[in-house]
């Protein structure tokens, strides 16, 4: 009985090899990693891997690259935060659709006084002219969930708060949307000194779901231009 014990115990040691990913389907990493032995848990923080052999974590690890944003149980939002800790970087962030979620997530983080700066809530037409200077004539023509409007977003974000990096969002939570704009359009933008990026996406989660992956989308970008920045 003692032995069995001890066996078990060992067993519990034994070391667990992490690889966390974004922006990857289960169906695609199947594919990918044909071979290796893994397990995987899929959720809206994307899918997390975990390997008993040492050999194939690292086989893993070059084949998704790209896809890796943690070797480690880190969040985005830890992983993303080390980053700017490291470099030396100030991040702020213009929030419509997400409401502050963004912001929430990356104070989650002990130490994130020394890089965020802040951020500005901007859930209206007004307060997006009012506070980020977006123009009046591109809320009419485009609308706010548009990619003109997170350009003007990021361009009045990085004017009124001077950081090194921004995110900002826009987007159709749901419920509602219509045939050209449905449920869950995002725009999501960052700009890391002059470099911007500005994606477009459609989640289809619902309400909160969407909201999250919006903050994970900006905090991903901004992940990988820090990288290429550094190439």
């Amino acid at each position: 009985m003692e032995c069995q014990v001890c066996l078990a115990e060992e067993e519990s040691k034994r070391a667990v090899y992490v690889l966390r990913t974004f922006d990857i389907s289960p169906a695609e990493i199947e594919v990918k990693l044909r071979g290796l032995d893994f397990t995987c848990e899929v959720s809206l923080s994307g899918v997390d891997l975990e390997f008993r052999s040492k050999e194939d974590w690292e086989k893993a690890k070059k084949v998704l690259q790209k896809f890796v944003y943690s070797e480690s149980p880190s969040p985005m939002e830890k992983v993303v935060g080390d980053l700017l800790k490291e470099r030396g970087l100030t991040i702020s962030t213009a929030e419509s659709c997400t409401a502050g979620l963004l912001s929430a997530r990356i104070v989650n983080v002990p130490g994130s006084s020394e890089y965020f700066l802040g951020g500005v809530i901007v859930y209206s037409n007004e307060l997006k002219r009012a506070l980020l200077g977006v123009k009046e004539e591109t809320l009419k023509e485009f609308g706010a969930v548009s990619k003109e409007t997170c350009i003007e977003m990021l361009k009045g974000l990085k004017e009124r708060c001077g950081t090194d990096c921004g995110i900002a969002i826009t987007g159709i939570a749901g419920p509602g949307g219509s045939g050209s704009k449905p449920e869950g359009l995002t725009y999501v933008g960052v700009y890391l000194g002059d470099r911007k990026v500005v994606e477009e996406r459609i989640f289809g989660m619902g309400r909160n779901p969407n909201r999250f992956l919006s903050s994970q989308v900006g905090l991903n970008i901004l992940r990988k231009m820090i990288i290429e920045e550094e190439k």
